[in-house]
């Protein structure tokens, strides 16, 4: 993934959130529901809200998906983990242009 302009390695793969995501789905910990259609810079999207419980965290947010292309075009999460973590709030917006992976 790119991110202020500099390639970096994901700590996560493909396999690791899928995996996440059968046990939330299994354990009634993750939910997802469709809210309303938009537009995401100018692209028909689907907007979804979002909850996800787990033994570190609670996050509450919302999510867009291209209805052109089915690609992620945003989220907007924020993370309850408690403790001295305490609260944050992530706003990702993502671009498909020019992506080149590093030589």
């Amino acid at each position: 993934m790119i991110v202020k302009g500099k390639w970096w390695l994901s700590p996560v793969t493909p396999n690791d959130g899928l995996e996440q995501g059968m046990e939330n789905r299994m354990n009634g910990k993750a939910t997802c529901h469709f809210l309303r259609n938009e537009f995401v810079n100018g692209e028909p999207a689907a907007a979804y809200s979002m909850r996800r419980e787990t033994e570190n965290a609670t996050e509450d947010g919302q999510m867009w998906i291209s209805k052109t292309t089915g690609r992620s075009l945003g989220k907007e999460v924020d993370a309850d983990t408690g403790g001295a973590m305490g609260k944050s709030h992530l706003s990702a917006r993502y671009e498909y242009d020019n992506v080149k992976p590093p030589m």
